[in-house]
């Protein structure tokens, strides 16, 4: 009985170690033009990416990875890769990553085989091992990373036919912001000369990897279900964290049918408290519209939430809002007549149809609430006292490369305005933001708070001040939930402590998977 009592814990361990360690192969490519039962894929200057929405893994081969792979050169005396897991450019060390995180292929200076890393300074290692290549012939390639969590170094191997090559690099096995997984060609993606394969083959690909086990404060903050569009509040000694539930199907649009609140005493451990507003709360709205929102705690002490809805009848955006004495619910709609806020004839001179998104509110010093909203350009009016009825001129404000998402502040005497950004030359929306003196400028733009989302085209900022310390808050697509993976569509909010310069302006924020599970080292002026 003992015997077999431990076979069955034999299998069972079997079967988790093969559970953690899902090996990827062609056929998750789902390539139309690949002969599977002949098992070899030709490349000829061709490119196979995998979409953002795609299980492979992303954040889960930190701990350690393994790529195996036959591989073919048709075409010798250029540097080919046949395959790559593209590194997102970053702003660290203040400049641009040209490097993929992981690359494969023929390094036509030494004539083998290559693997090369990225580490988290963003410096590439280059390791070359096997025979010189000759044209016209397999090679079998095997290359691994294993992280030393105690050392913080991590050991990458190269096997070519049996011949082995090793070195180590400081951080973990795989940088935290890699983007797509790509056959035939190389990073940069799109640029002349880049790395691509020519007249070559690639068979038996097999990628798998292991995740580092989660620590409290790490990115995402919530993994009980997809979030996007934060939108924080400080109520005493708790914060309260607002988002929008997504609920899209594996590459799929958008579906969001409510906003989720979760509360805080110490920005690590959080508290849910489920659905606390659904659009359908309003009777024009689309049931699955819940796009990004704020709450407020006005004057009065009741609590006000702005949202985005898609109004069913007109299929525009619209704002509104909803008020509870409380910050937990129930939400109930606050005008009374049934009609939104804001609506497209409002803002006749957007250069965008379809405007009217993302309501932010800021109660001044002096009591007056304004609210700032907009795609594409950003506008703002004054609410009335009753925090429910635009009082005044709807105004345009001039901000650099505004796209979306905007988040009004005040610190001290100056007025910040954090968005959204798409630059030109930019494919995917970074965060900005501009300063004023006065609530009514003038704007000076500043530049960038962080880089692009990892696996997204949006981002959305919110930013507190909590218990003394400054929170950058915003949505990530990279991470998967219970196996579910998540993408441009299946987002999760983040955090990284945030910091201001003596200046009022305020530091560059790299995005990353530790978030607020590590303070960074600061100087005195970065405190102020």
């Amino acid at each position: 009985m003992k015997k077999l009592v431990f076979i069955f814990h034999l299998i069972l361990s079997s079967v988790t170690i093969l559970a953690q360690q899902k090996v990827y192969t062609l056929d998750d490519w789902n390539i139309k033009d690949w002969d599977s039962q002949k098992g070899e894929l030709y490349l000829d200057v061709n490119e196979y990416k995998l979409d953002y929405n795609h299980p492979l893994p992303f954040h889960d081969m930190q701990s350690k990875w393994r790529v195996k792979a036959d591989l073919k050169c048709g075409t010798l005396g250029t540097e080919q890769v046949f395959v790559c897991k593209d590194g997102k450019g970053s702003h660290l060390l203040g400049r641009l990553s040209l490097h993929g995180d992981i690359s494969i292929g023929y390094d036509n200076t030494n004539h083998t085989f290559f693997v090369e890393v990225v580490d988290r300074n963003e410096q590439p290692h280059r390791l070359c091992a096997g025979p010189e290549v000759q044209a016209g012939r397999w090679y079998t390639l095997e290359a691994n990373a294993e992280y030393d969590e105690r050392n913080d170094l991590s050991t990458l191997t190269l096997d070519v036919d049996g011949n082995k090559s090793v070195l180590t690099y400081p951080g973990k096995a795989l940088r935290h912001n890699a983007s797509l997984w790509t056959i035939g060609h190389g990073f940069p993606g799109g640029f002349p000369n880049s790395l691509q394969v020519r007249k070559g083959s690639i068979r038996n690909l097999e990628i798998s990897g292991e995740p580092l086990p989660r620590v409290d404060g790490q990115n995402p903050m919530f993994t009980d279900s997809f979030t996007a569009d934060p939108a924080f509040l400080v109520v005493g000694d708790t914060v309260y964290a607002y988002v929008g539930q997504d609920k899209a199907a594996p590459g799929g649009w958008f579906n969001m049918p409510g906003w989720l609140c979760y509360s805080s005493k110490d920005m690590i451990h959080w508290e849910p408290h489920g659905t606390v507003l659904k659009p359908d709360a309003f009777g024009y709205a689309v049931p699955t519209s819940a796009w990004a929102a704020q709450v407020v705690k006005a004057d009065d002490g009741k609590f006000y939430f702005y949202v985005t809805l898609d109004d069913k009848n007109t299929k525009l955006h619209t704002v509104d809002v909803a008020v509870s004495d409380s910050p937990l619910g129930p939400f109930m709609p606050a005008r009374k007549d049934g009609t939104p806020l804001v609506t497209d004839d409002m803002t006749p001179d957007s250069h965008r149809w379809n405007a009217d998104i993302d309501p932010t509110v800021l109660i001044d010093d002096d009591g007056t609430p304004w609210i700032a909203w907009g795609n594409g350009d950003c506008y703002m009016a004054r609410l009335d006292k009753n925090m429910h009825e635009i009082e005044g001129e709807v105004k345009k404000i001039p901000l650099r490369n505004y796209s979306e998402g905007p988040w009004l502040m005040k610190r001290k005497d100056i007025y910040y305005m954090i968005y959204a950004s798409d630059a030109p030359g930019v494919q995917e929306e970074q965060m900005a933001y501009s300063t004023a003196p006065s609530i009514n400028g003038p704007w000076n733009y500043r530049g960038f708070i962080s880089t692009s989302a990892n696996h997204g085209f949006t981002i959305h900022p919110s930013v507190i001040q909590f218990k003394g310390q400054w929170f950058y808050i915003y949505h990530d697509g990279s991470y998967s939930l219970d196996g579910a993976p998540g993408g441009q569509c299946r987002r999760s909010v983040c955090a990284e402590y945030l910091y201001f310069n003596e200046d009022g302006t305020i530091r560059f924020i790299p995005l990353t998977q530790e978030g607020l599970s590590v303070k960074p080292d600061i100087c005195v002026s970065d405190i102020f």
